[in-house]
């Protein structure tokens, strides 16, 4: 009877179906143990004959190797920026954004990114105007006009 993974198919497929179990169970391990056993099932192709015990150490050795990657990308995505999820509307202190309907009493709309919102400023405030977010209270942006 001859190893179990004896075609690098047989990789590719518990390494898919691996990674396909880790949306399901969550909890980032079976994700490794996926794209490891995909990097045997590459390694196997490249070269049919490998003995068992040698795929079986390409294994750890790529599990171990796409451990080490993950977490160097999930340190330097932390560094990027700050965590703004659950920050709210304070997420947009020092954004800049355009004026969306005219500022009459100082209460208008602005566009930030690719949503609008109801902001307050000291002036009034013409419609394609760019403005900085300065502050938050509550749900109202306050904004003060650019440059």
């Amino acid at each position: 009877m001859g190893f179990v993974f004896d075609s690098f198919w047989h990789w590719l497929v518990a390494g898919v179906l691996l990674m396909a179990a880790e949306i399901v169970v969550s909890g980032v391990y079976l994700l490794w143990l996926g794209l490891g056993a995909l990097t045997v099932g590459l390694f196997v192709a490249a070269w049919p004959t490998a003995p068992a015990g040698l795929q079986w150490l390409v294994l750890a050795g790529a599990m171990l190797g796409w451990v080490v990657v993950g977490v160097r990308w999930q340190v330097r995505s932390r560094v990027r920026g700050p965590d703004v999820l659950n920050t709210g509307l304070a997420a947009h202190i020092g954004a800049h954004a355009v004026v969306s309907e005219i500022f009459v009493g100082g209460r208008g709309r602005i566009r930030l990114n690719d949503s609008y919102y109801s902001a307050s400023a000291a002036q009034d405030l013409q419609v394609g105007q760019s403005v900085v977010v300065r502050s938050v209270q509550g749900t109202d942006l306050f904004v003060e006009r650019q440059g």
